[in-house]
């Protein structure tokens, strides 16, 4: 399974269907409902496609695809074989970097007068300091989503 990146939109799932018969049945209209079983129906059905998949994009990513798919291929309704969640952590590292902090302009020392010509008033030269941000190492989790699903055609 090929995971989607962040950027994805259900449309572009459709390289996930793999049709199991060289039947064409024409799309449903893109407001059509189409059911989601977690069990083979009671009533007679044969298989038309698979969709399987996996995502960072979550549940409901999952699942509009699969609704999205299985309008694309003219099902009836589709069965879950399975859809899971799950976690994997990794670490990262963010390096240290260099700054600099602007110094120096009016009123170096801001003793009696300050800008106005005071002792310690008046503009005096400036300039860069350097100002060093240490780096840090933590980790984190990636979480996934997956999804084995089958569009049929009621008999």
């Amino acid at each position: 399974m090929v995971l989607l990146q962040a950027c994805a939109s259900v449309s572009s799932t459709a390289v996930f269907y793999q049709p199991t018969t060289a039947n064409y049945y024409p799309p449903k209209p893109s407001n059509a409902i189409i059911p989601i079983l977690n069990a083979p129906p009671v009533r007679p059905y044969f298989e038309i496609g698979r969709f399987a998949f996996q995502t960072t994009l979550g549940y409901p990513f999952a699942i509009n695809s699969v609704i999205y798919n299985a309008r694309r291929a003219g099902a009836d309704a589709v069965i879950v074989k399975n859809c899971q969640n799950w976690s994997v952590p990794y670490s990262y590292v963010v390096p240290p970097t260099v700054g600099y902090v602007p110094v120096g302009g009016y009123g170096g020392y801001s003793g009696y007068g300050g800008r106005c010509g005071g002792w310690g008033g008046g503009y005096y030269g400036g300039g860069v300091v350097p100002v060093v941000y240490p780096g840090y190492a933590g980790y984190s989790y990636q979480n996934f989503t997956g999804i084995d699903a089958r569009m049929i055609m009621y008999k």
